[in-house]
């Protein structure tokens, strides 16, 4: 019975990156835009999740711009990086159902995490949403040395588990990153959708499921299909 491994991607996929990155902007224009009138701190607020794109940017260019946007923020594209590297990762949110979950799966099959990002960034996170002591297996591109799509961080996971590629289900919620750099190592696929089409340019995956958190069923299920 397949998939003999899962490997999942963290950012959006098992966590909520996406309210954990609300509470950081909402904290950043707090403590420094806050006396912008009330319009204009929406609009600000609008704009960096533009600008952050899902995580999708750079981080680097994401800093540069926020930092030209708004001088009044008096810091440098190093200092915000540095803000939002140790601040972010503490705002994120343990969900009890995907740990449970998690670790159900694990108690049959190896299931890694395969990320981009930092270790000091991406461990707190796992800590913060309590899935470190469930997932301690993780393999991301800040320790590995290189960043998905590239083959050789799915590669390292691979030869970790000890598992080929067609035994593999990779589960993530960015179409070039996780979905077509995992299976153009000939991975199984889940797309993380988060309600948005599919750009119709991509190869699809063989699977898609909304989100994992408050939907578990989903992404169960598609375990349960793949046989």
């Amino acid at each position: 019975m397949r998939p003999r491994a899962v490997f999942f991607d963290l950012d959006d996929t098992l966590i909520d990156r996406a309210g954990a990155f609300t509470r950081y902007v909402d904290s950043l224009v707090s403590r420094y835009l806050s006396l912008l009138p009330a319009a204009r701190r929406a609009d600000a607020v609008a704009w960096m999740h533009a600008v952050d794109g899902r995580g999708g940017a750079s981080r680097s260019a994401f800093c540069q711009q926020v930092t030209e946007a708004f001088p009044c923020l008096g810091l440098t594209p190093d200092a915000l990086w540095e803000d939002m590297a140790t601040r972010l990762p503490q705002l994120v949110q343990a969900d009890a159902g995907v740990c449970d979950w998690v670790a159900s799966v694990a108690r049959c099959r190896p299931v890694v995490v395969v990320s981009n990002g930092s270790a000091r960034v991406q461990r707190t996170k796992l800590a913060r949403a309590g899935l470190a002591e469930v997932l301690p297996e993780v393999f991301l591109s800040g320790e590995v040395g290189a960043a998905k799509p590239d083959a050789r961080i799915f590669e390292a996971a691979l030869a970790h588990v000890g598992r080929s590629p067609e035994e593999v289900l990779h589960v993530g919620d960015d179409p070039e990153r996780d979905v077509v750099g995992a299976a153009r190592l000939g991975l199984a696929t889940c797309w993380v959708s988060h309600g948005r089409p599919w750009p119709s340019a991509l190869p699809p995956p063989m699977f898609t499921v909304e989100c994992i958190p408050s939907r578990i069923d989903d992404i169960a299920g598609v375990l349960t299909r793949w046989t």
